[in-house]
């Protein structure tokens, strides 16, 4: 009951139901000029919970919801009245108020811009049958003889960096060691630590060397979307043989993600992106 009751006070004090009345439609409350009406009302009830609305259809109900409509009625009126719509105090929080407002009007019309957008550009990159019985043909070996693997890899933005750790690495620093100091990865605080990776999971540059290397073997500096990498190699594994029907919703994913991919890098060259990944937030920035 205390929070039907609340709900009643925040969404009146918040003025929800002074809404625009038919003209000449009989008033439900009246204090001084300002009428409110059935339909007013109903709108506003309308909008809440079935609960709620199941609450003001009992007798009881009505009239609390009316009474408390009349109170906040009289309290905001005379609140008017004692000027305290110019007070700095009244202003500044009604400012903050819209400003707010607005930055999430602006975030909700730029999600639904990019929900309607994805969902048409996920129609178009569909998979047929065809194409995923054709990428299983070609990759039989893969779900024939499928492979996992553990490695640990350092992941750096530049090929000079990439230079000077693989340097560490071969003068005998550990790998564990300078991945947590150096590695952009999410793996860093895991001494770059990537266990039990199913074959397909990850990029080809990095997985075509990650299974040729030999357990405990380091491979040269390679380059991926993602920036420079240096891998060791820790074990490897041998998987259970996938049957077509096994791998038909992990193939479908595989490739329509892989046209999502040529798609968006199309789009981030036809818009000429840049990005200063060295730019730092505050925590005061980061709060407006």
């Amino acid at each position: 009951m205390k929070k039907l009751v609340l709900t009643i006070t925040v969404l009146i004090a918040f003025g929800l139901f002074f809404s625009a009345c038919k003209k000449d439609e009989p008033f439900v409350i009246k204090v001084g000029n300002e009428k409110i009406t059935k339909s007013a009302l109903s709108n506003k009830l309308s909008t809440m919970s079935v609960d709620f609305q199941k609450f003001v259809a009992t007798d009881i109900g009505k009239k609390r919801f009316l009474d408390f409509i009349a109170q906040q009625s009289i309290i905001i009126k005379a609140a008017k009245k004692a000027g305290i719509e110019k007070q700095v105090k009244f202003k500044k929080a009604l400012e903050n108020f819209k400003n707010e407002q607005q930055k999430q009007f602006a975030d909700y019309k730029d999600g639904l811009l990019m929900d309607i957008y994805l969902k048409e550009i996920s129609e178009k990159i569909k998979t047929s049958d065809s194409e995923i019985q054709n990428y299983y043909n070609k990759n039989k070996s893969t779900f024939e003889k499928p492979m996992a693997y553990t490695v640990r890899h350092i992941l750096v933005s530049d090929k000079q960096t990439a230079q000077s750790v693989y340097k560490r690495l071969k003068n005998g620093a550990k790998f564990e060691q300078v991945a947590k100091e150096v590695s952009k990865d999410i793996t860093a605080q895991n001494g770059g630590l990537l266990e039990h990776v199913k074959q397909g999971s990850l990029v080809p540059e990095f997985e075509t060397v990650a299974l040729k290397l030999k357990n405990n073997e380091m491979s040269e500096i390679i380059e991926t979307r993602y920036g420079f990498h240096v891998i060791l190699k820790i074990s490897e594994q041998k998987l259970l043989p996938i049957s077509f029907d096994k791998a038909k919703e992990n193939i479908k994913k595989t490739l329509e993600k892989d046209k999502f991919n040529k798609w968006f890098n199309k789009a981030k060259e036809n818009f000429g992106v840049e990005v200063n990944y060295e730019v730092q937030f505050s925590e005061s920035e980061q709060q407006k």
